[in-house]
């Protein structure tokens, strides 16, 4: 029992301040998991910030990728426009020619 007691007793000695070394670094590491978790949770919420802006400018793109075909469309018909009124403007100076040519040959116009 005497040897038991002195072995404690020298285990204890020699062990307390490695426990004590122990208890410190458990408590650091709470404390480093409480930053942790802090951490985690503004990580979260930034995510949640990003997936809101990702959702938003794909809306933007889908918008964007629209009015681009119809600008496309646009541009299109715009052409289609100027040819047609290309051609309707010759018709007309046809014409135009054509009946003066007709006055100027019946002496009803002096050209």
């Amino acid at each position: 029992m005497a040897l038991s007691d002195m072995i404690s007793g020298i285990m204890s000695h020699k062990l307390g301040p490695i426990n004590q070394r122990l208890d410190a670094m458990d408590q650091r590491l709470d404390a480093m998991d409480q930053r942790l978790d802090a951490m985690d949770q503004r990580l979260d919420a930034m995510d949640q910030r990003f997936d809101k802006i990702e959702s938003r400018l794909n809306v933007i793109e889908f918008k964007q990728d629209r009015m681009s075909e119809q600008l496309k469309v646009l541009d299109a018909r715009q052409k289609l426009f100027e040819v047609n009124t290309n051609k309707k403007i010759a018709k007309l100076q046809d014409g135009r020619d054509t009946v003066v040519e007709i006055l100027r040959l019946n002496h009803m116009v002096l050209v």
